[in-house]
């Protein structure tokens, strides 16, 4: 026992011990407190905290669970003690024990093993110097002493002793398993500091030498680790301190041992981590040890380090970092000669070569920044050794070059391109030797070792490497390798060795960077370039790299460009250079694709314009203004790629050119020439080539000008021969050829193309047969039919107008087109229909020429193509989408071409086509480059049809609207593309009705605009019965306006522009239509007739506007377009079209919907009153369909708008009838509550109520229909509900139709609905409000229906009246059935503040309703009033009348009345509350002793509120009693109740003045603790009642610096140190302010060890440690200060509750820490007790 400076016993070794074992504590935060605690004690009482520490760790780790902790401690406790304070022994010990428990475990780096380090560290900041003191080393020998002899060492073993055991190790060796951790301590020391480990680096390793032989491998990587630190130590220290010399001769000898221990053992390892770290270590220890050490090292140390890169490459970097040390060491010594030998270093290089290999351009992430370091280091390596033998290892690399193996290749190639730069003076003379090297390796295939040599290509080309022949064909081998793809792998893949992630792409971006720059910026190498780059256009091999090649042959001409005919003259100097017709040939086709990479087409014809002067005269003018014009054309890519059709014109551009070209030659014998160069330079160009296409187009263009029919006809036939036709674009550009050379030999082509369908399939029975054996033969046949179809189409469409009409009957008459017509293949398809479509077009071109003629079997055509353009399931292709799609396009452009040549089609034909087509308008938008054509050609082709179609008017307005009705569904299509197409359609189809059918056609049978028709009167002629019936028009009725406007008028208002531009124009063009034809019978009006061409132009004015203006509003338009519309139509079509507007309304476009609406709304007001009750009740019904299809609800009020502007302007009754009827359908056959989008019918209510005119209709007829069936009610006495319910008097769905639109009403009635809700607001909410009660007492049977719907009426009624905070009160808490008092409550509060007139009237229905028999009513009457009560101030007989029934009832048998009642009580106004305050008081002292603790709640609830407004003389007689009764409600276990019973004795302070001041002051003085224990109550509202109450009670108090005590942040704080530190500070206040109060302070904490809470006991501990710690009475110490500290070391030990242990450590530390303790700082733990307490503290945490 420790004793205090009074005097006081108290077990402070006992409780440091205990702190010290709850560090192993289960609970973090007693783990903390305990640790803080200890931390502060180990300052004032180190030896003592030590003490415990060292008895607790001595079972280790296996006895105690938190050694980290442990060692944390002690470590802050050695730092702590003073320098008098330091016992060698003692520091020994704590080292024995550190160390011991950091050897007991082989893992390393653990948290107790850093703590234990960090101990040491401690250890060592007292005693540095290892000579002398030597605690630390002296531990670490004494463990391997214990560990090797098996000797017993105690903590005072003496240095001379030490100095024995050093002798012991020169005789001994084993295992070393004892001190890795010690050694990563020094190492890692030398790390941090190595300016003050350096001078002492002797002393270490004079200590581990010994020892070093004897390390196990397992432990020999930190050993190694730990010398490559020391060395970089001493490397830092000799930097940072140049002239002081540390490398004694004893160091230098123990480096020399340590190097030739780990060279020669170590570095020997089977163990990979061993010898990795072993060859770290040495590579630093290079630079330190002798070079007569060094030189005999070598042969053992570089084979170590070469090792490694056999074994594993993943260690390459340190093995190169280690050799690099070497190569430094042994070669650039400036105190001798190299050290090592040229032939003893080719080994090494060697070795270094494949690692260049291996490392070069890893782009993984993870490798990439190791790989270029690894890179960098092996460079460094090759150029150190090149400082010092040039020459040899110049010979080297190119001999490694020589031997082709990949990896040392590649290294060889890597090297001399990193040294070539850096050596080039000293390998000047060598050049022609590595220009041989590098020729020896251009044949090979690895495509590493390729990039390796065209960037070494690059780098010689710098230094003039490249000259003569050698140079030519280094610069092919450039340019082979810019004519790289993709595909081109070479040899990389089946490489033995990776080389990097090298490609081709990455391959040949590298040479044309490098030929480019070879162009560009070495001046020398011009004269090897030209002209022998004109030698890489005409391979094949080369053709990828021809943009590259033109463009460098571009610059060369540009850079000699004023020397141009030297040019010239070295060309054609050269034999070897290809001729102008083969260059010409060749540049000419490669220029098809504008698009190619690197600009190929400009540079080509770039390359074209220089050496224009190499061809015939008169070229070189013509080229200088054409090319020009075509390289602006393929400049900008992007524009062309906008351009669908941009190649097809490109490719009609080249040949246009070429075409010119040789008309401007005049030379036939060149063109010959040039047509068999064409012909031999198939050989360039695959047959799926597209240039291979241009070619045959180039051949036939150019022999179109030829004359000589042999040569055509050779030409032809080997044309044919080199195509592939079973290649569509090759199969394309034979045809055209053709077609091309039968503008010229017509006949010649027809007769070779009759000579190749006669050697196809003699029979079309054969063909039928090879379906089934040979599937091959089948599609080669196809081929041919497909090309020969092609070749006859473009042979007719090249061929003179005035000589096809025979050839084309010849063959269609002779079904010799027949033969092509069976194919099968997609694309061959394609070519049979484009064939037709070119005859067809030949057809009208000779027509256009003056020579028509009639296509005999247009017809069967027309079968055909339908047949090909569909998708046959029984072949045996699969159409791709995108092929299928542009077959179809095609084949709708031949069905044009077809239906517009004569003859006419027939009714079947015509019906044909339009089923097979009419389908088109829903494809999808994608791919835009093949549907947009193919909509447009189906447009077309609709348009053909209708101007081909029909013998009469009438005929074809019924064509008309058959075509406009099928295409209506696209009009109304969601996807916006589909309905611009089929407004494109409709527009495109009415102008040309317009045209036919109006002004198309006179009295004299004449087509189109002609002077007759203007002669015609139409009042004389009337409607025309006089005249043919080829002539007669159609009626006005045909057209069925009413149908087709109220599908175009959506259009109007649609999101797209153009949607909108073009539906005005049909709406235009159907009044324009309809206005020409004749009117009905009866409708002669003038007047009408003028209204309605006024209505046209406004019409027309406003289609103007949109084409001049795209700004303008397009609501302003609809508008002005809905209101021409208004007038244009007759009654009859204005009937037809509101009762079709369902559909228009349900558009799936908002705005088009909207718009429809609109339009109704504009024709109801406008014409309604022509409407009868029939159109009013079937137009409310479509109205009512589309509601109730409209899932949109913005859409949905707006067609229910419609509804009520149709009954504001017809009929109201009849529309209400319909609306009610179908509500009722709705209930009886619905879900209402299921519907998606919610009941159209509710929405419809609420359209009702806001109207202006029809909301006091609808709510008159819904009030007579609520009052005749009342809401059934059934909340008795005895809760017997299911008995009582009253009988409707209407049927289920009707009275739910009507409690549903009454909801409506309240909710959607807006201004005027509100209006007619104001007239009666008591009334109903008195209603609603009791009804509440009586729907709760049934949903707590299980009936929760009529609750929701009466929740839904009063919600609904809270909109109506503007109260939201009602409306919020019953969404929150309306369902929940233990809530509806307060629900009530809060209810009737917002209807007095908002309402406070409504309060008399409402109080008057409700006073009356306490006295009914059911008590859920009861109870619902009385939440109401409690509230009101508190509005009465104004009514003082309706206040008496309240209160004497409130007081009546606060005996009710139910509990909820009695609470209820005292509620109200207490909210009585302020100006009459004097009056009933004793009454009210009384009151509340009684209940305080109620039965039922909800009940006393509230009368502790209302307290609080009464003693606001109470006066002294009311509570003055009653003070004592309500004080002694609210303490003892303070220890209730209800939150509430504890919370509000602090505050009500807060309240109660106000009272405690005068004569009951002494005595409400000794309550005061009761409660304080408790105050303070509860000021960190689990609760929160606790907490703030009691700093409510503390506040309060201050004044009384008389206590100096209480006040802002208790407004201070700690006070405040919800934090726990917050607390901890307001409790000391309060604490503080009691000792200096209120001594004699401490003592019954002191009694009642201590009572609250014991609490049923945690927390408070916790708060207990600490408030008492707190008053003791600052106390100097030694009357209290003597009483309380060991009781206290027992305690807590009890509970400490024993205690459940991490919280109370951890307040518990911090408490022990905060009394060990006050000045009443000072005398056990002095006190050390009992050694004879150390063993029982650890034993007891065990069992404890147990």
């Amino acid at each position: 026992m420790a004793s205090s400076s009074s005097g006081i016993s108290i077990p402070a070794p006992e409780a440091v011990q205990v702190l010290v074992s709850s560090l192993a504590d289960e609970s973090l935060i007693v783990k903390e407190a305990s640790m803080s605690s200890l931390k502060d004690l180990a300052s004032l009482n180190p030896l003592l905290v030590l003490d415990c520490c060292s008895a607790v760790s001595r079972g280790g780790r296996r006895r105690f669970g938190n050694m980290a902790g442990i060692f944390q401690v002690m470590a802050i406790g050695v730092l702590s003690l003073d320098k008098s304070d330091i016992d060698p022994a003692f520091m020994a010990k704590l080292a024995k024990i550190a160390t011991a428990e950091m050897i007991s475990s082989k893992e390393l780096n653990t948290d107790w093993q850093r703590a234990a380090a960090g101990l040491l560290v401690s250890i060592g900041s007292h005693l540095p110097d290892l000579p002398h003191s030597v605690p630390l080393f002296r531990n670490l020998h004494l463990q391997w002493s214990a560990a090797v002899c098996g000797t017993s060492v105690n903590g005072d073993m003496s240095y001379s002793d030490v100095r024995m055991m050093e002798e012991i190790f020169l005789y001994f060796s084993g295992p070393n398993s004892a001190l890795p951790a010690m050694v990563q301590t020094l190492a890692d020391f030398a790390s941090a500091d190595a300016l003050q480990f350096t001078p002492r680096l002797k002393g270490v390793l004079s200590r581990v030498l010994p020892i070093l032989g004897n390390v196990r491998d397992v432990h020999r990587p930190i050993f190694a680790n730990a010398f490559k630190c020391w060395c970089q130590a001493a490397w830092q220290y000799s930097v940072d301190f140049p002239s002081h010399s540390f490398l004694d001769g004893d160091i230098m000898s123990f480096l020399n041992s340590a190097f030739e221990l780990l060279l020669r053992v170590w570095a020997t390892s089977r163990d990979l981590k061993v010898r990795i770290s072993t060859v770290e270590a040495l590579g630093q220890m290079v630079g330190l040890i002798t070079r007569t050490q060094l030189k005999s090292a070598l042969p053992r140390l570089v084979p170590t380090i070469l090792e490694l890169y056999r074994k594993d490459q993943d260690v390459a970097l340190i093995a190169t970092c280690s050799l690099h040390n070497v190569l430094s060491g042994s070669l650039l010594s400036e105190t001798g000669p190299p050290l090592l030998d040229f032939e003893d270093l080719t080994v090494i290089l060697s070795t270094l070569l494949p690692v260049v290999c291996i490392y070069n351009d890893n782009k993984e992430q993870s490798a990439f920044s190791v790989g270029l370091k690894t890179y960098n280091e092996v460079q460094r390596c090759f150029l150190t050794v090149g400082l010092v033998y040039p020459d040899d290892l110049f010979m080297f690399l190119l001999n490694k070059c020589r031997l082709k193996e990949e990896p040392l290749t590649f290294g060889a190639l890597c090297v001399l391109k990193h040294l070539l730069p850096r050596s080039s003076e000293a390998w000047h003379g060598k050049r022609p030797l590595l220009v041989d090297a590098v020729k020896s390796l251009l044949d090979e295939q690895n495509l590493g070792v390729r990039k390796a040599l065209s960037e070494l290509i690059v780098v010689m080309a710098s230094h003039c490497y490249l000259i003569g022949p050698s140079g030519e064909l280094f610069v092919e081998y450039l340019v082979r390798h810019c004519g790289l793809s993709d595909q081109d792998k070479g040899d990389h893949e089946n490489s033995k060795v990776k080389m990097g992630l090298v490609c081709p792409t990455e391959l040949r971006a590298i040479c044309e960077k490098g030929l480019l720059l070879l162009t560009i910026t070495i001046p020398e190498m011009e004269h090897i370039l030209w002209p022998f780059l004109l030698k890489m256009i005409i391979p094949r091999a080369y053709t990828g790299a021809a943009a590259t090649v033109c463009r460098c042959i571009a610059e060369l001409c540009r850079n000699r460009s004023s020397d141009s005919n030297a040019m010239l003259g070295e060309c054609k100097a050269r034999a070897d250079i290809p001729k102008p017709e083969e260059l010409f040939a060749r540049l000419i086709v490669l220029l098809h694709d504008p698009l190619a990479r690197e600009q190929l087409a400009t540079y080509i014809l770039t390359v074209l314009y220089y050496v224009a002067p190499l061809f015939p005269k008169n070229i070189n003018l013509f080229w200088q203004d054409e090319i020009p014009k075509m390289k602006a054309y393929v400049s900008d890519t992007d524009d062309l790629r906008l351009d669908p059709s941009y190649q097809e014109t490109w490719d009609d551009m080249i040949i246009n050119f070429l075409a010119e070209s040789l008309d401007v030659m005049h030379d036939n014998d060149w063109v010959i020439s040039l047509g068999n160069v064409f012909s031999e330079q198939y050989v360039l160009y695959l047959p799926d080539d597209e240039h291979s296409a241009l070619l045959h187009r180039c051949l036939g263009v150019l022999l179109q000008k030829v004359d000589d029919r042999a040569y055509v006809c050779d030409k032809i036939d080997w044309m044919y021969k080199q195509a592939n036709i079973a290649i569509p674009t090759n199969r394309l550009g034979l045809a055209k050829a053709m077609g091309l050379v039968a503008a010229s030999h017509l006949d010649t082509v027809l007769e070779k193309l009759k000579k190749i369908l006669d050697s196809v399939g003699k029979s079309i029975f054969q063909r039928f047969l090879s379906f089934f054996y040979d599937s091959n033969r089948m599609e080669e046949s196809d081929d041919i039919h497909a090309a020969l179809a092609l070749m006859y189409g473009y042979a007719a469409r090249y061929a003179p107008s005035t000589v096809i009409e025979a050839r084309i009957d010849a063959l269609v008459g002779t079904n010799m087109l027949s033969r092509l017509l069976h194919v099968r293949h997609p694309t061959a398809k394609q070519a049979v229909i484009t064939a037709i479509d070119l005859l067809g077009c030949a057809v009208i071109n000779a027509a256009e020429n003056g020579a028509p003629f009639p296509l005999q079997k247009r017809d069967q055509l027309l079968d055909y193509i339908l047949t090909l353009m569909g998708r046959d399931e029984n072949d045996g292709y699969v159409d791709s989408s995108h092929e299928l799609l542009h077959t179809q396009a095609l084949a709708l452009s031949a069905c044009t071409t077809l239906v517009s040549v004569e003859p006419k089609l027939s009714i079947e034909t015509r019906n044909l086509v339009m089923k097979a087509t009419l389908g088109f308008f829903a494809l999808p938008n994608d791919p835009m480059d093949v549907v947009n054509p193919l909509i447009d050609n189906l447009i077309t082709l609709l348009c053909a049809i209708l101007l081909t179609s029909g013998e009469d008017g009438r005929s074809r307005a019924e064509q008309l609207l058959h075509i406009l009705r099928q295409v209506d569904q696209y009009i109304a299509s969601p996807v916006e593309y589909q309905r611009r197409r089929g407004c494109r359609a409709v527009h495109e189809m009415l102008l040309k009705f317009r045209t036919l059918c109006v002004s198309g056609y006179c009295a004299l049978g004449c087509h189109g605009s002609c002077t007759h028709s203007k002669q015609i009167d139409r009042t004389v002629h009337g409607n025309f019965s006089n005249l043919p019936s080829a002539y007669v028009l159609p009626s006005r009725e045909a057209l069925c306006l009413g149908d087709r406007v109220i599908s175009y008028i959506p259009r109007c208002a649609d999101t797209d522009s153009e949607v909108r531009k073009i539906s005005a124009q049909i709406l235009d063009q159907l009044f324009s239509i309809s206005l020409s034809l004749p009117r009905p019978v009866g409708s002669n009006s003038v007047v009408d007739i003028e209204l309605s061409y006024s209505a046209l132009s406004s019409l027309e004015d406003v289609i103007a506007i949109l084409r001049s203006d795209a700004s303008i509003d397009p609501s302003e338009i609809f508008n002005r377009i809905v209101s021409s519309v208004c007038i244009l139509l007759m009654k009859d079509e204005l009937v037809a079209t509101l009762q079709s507007c369902t559909v228009a309304i349900c558009d799936k476009i908002k705005q088009s919907a909207e718009g429809a609406i609109q339009a109704v709304i504009e024709f109801v007001t406008k014409r309604g009153n022509e409407l009868s009750e029939a159109d009013v009740s079937r137009t409310t019904q479509s109205l009512l369909s589309a509601a109730v299809h409209v899932t949109e609800k913005h859409m949905r009020l707006e067609t229910l708008g419609a509804i009520s502007s149709l009954a504001e302007n017809t009929n109201s009754k009849v529309v209400f009838n319909e609306v009610l009827a179908t509500a009722g359908r709705d209930i009886v056959t619905k879900d209402i509550s299921r519907l998606r989008g919610g009941w159209p019918m509710l929405d419809a209510f609420y359209a009702f109520s806001q109207h202006a005119v029809l909301s006091f209709l609808f709510l008159e007829h819904l009030t007579s229909a609520l009052n005749q069936t009342p809401i059934p009610k059934g909340d008795t006495e005895k809760g017997d509900i299911s008995s009582h319910l009253v009988d409707t008097q209407m049927d289920d769905d009707i009275l739910q139709a009507a409690i549903l639109a009454l909801t409506a009403f309240f909710r959607g009635g807006g201004k005027v609905g509100k209006k007619a809700v104001e007239q009666s607001y008591a009334p109903v909410l008195a209603a609603l409000t009791l009804q509440l009660g009586s729907c709760h007492g049934l949903a707590s049977t299980g009936q929760h229906e009529p609750l929701r719907a009466l929740l839904t009426a009063f919600q609904a009624f809270c909109e109506c009246v503007g109260d939201l905070e009602m409306g919020k009160i019953l969404a929150r808490d309306g369902e929940q059935n233990e809530k509806w008092i307060n629900l009530i409550g809060e209810v009737a509060g917002c209807i007095s503040i908002k309402r406070p007139k409504e309060v008399q009237i409402l109080c008057l229905i409700l006073t009356k309703s306490l006295n009914r028999q059911q008590r859920f009513q009861r109870e619902a009457a009385a939440a109401a009033l409690s509230e009101f009560v508190r509005h009465s101030g104004g009514l003082t007989s309706l206040l008496e009348q309240m209160v004497e029934a409130l007081c009546r009832h606060v005996s009710d048998e139910s509990p909820t009345v009695r609470s209820l009642c005292l509620k109200g009580l207490v909210q009585i106004p302020s100006i009459h509350i004097y009056q009933y305050t004793t009454q009210v008081l009384g009151v509340i002292l009684a209940l305080l002793d109620d039965s039922d603790e909800s009940v006393q709640l509230t009368a502790v609830s209302c307290l609080l509120m009464i003693l606001k407004s109470s006066p002294n003389d009311a509570v003055e007689p009653i003070l004592l009693n309500l004080s002694v009764r609210l303490r003892n409600l303070q220890i209730c276990n209800n939150v509430k109740m504890r919370a509000d019973a602090f505050a009500a004795f807060g309240a109660l302070s106000n009272y405690g003045v005068g004569a009951q001041r002494e005595a409400f002051l000794e309550q005061i003085h009761a409660a304080l603790p408790r105050l303070i224990l509860h000021l960190y109550d689990d609760d929160l509202s606790v907490r703030q009642a009691c700093r409510t109450t503390l506040r309060r009670i201050a004044p009384l108090m008389e206590m100096e610096g209480s006040i802002g005590l208790f407004n201070s942040h700690c006070f405040n704080s919800d934090h726990r140190s917050d607390y901890e530190d307001f409790v000391r500070d309060i604490a503080r206040q009691f000792v200096q302010r209120l001594p004699s109060r401490v003592d019954n302070y002191m009694a009642s904490t201590i009572q609250a060890f014991e609490a049923p809470w945690p927390i408070i006991q916790a708060n207990a501990i600490y408030i008492s440690s707190s008053m003791l710690s600052l106390s100097d009475d030694q009357h209290i110490l003597a009483l309380y200060y060991t009781q206290v500290f027992g305690m807590l070391v009890g509970k400490m030990s024993r205690s459940t509750d991490a919280i109370v242990r951890a307040t518990c450590s911090s408490s022990i530390g905060l009394l060990l820490k006050s000045a009443n303790s000072v005398s056990w700082r002095a006190a050390r733990l009992d050694h004879s007790e150390t063993v029982r307490r650890g034993y007891e503290s065990e069992s404890f945490r147990k």
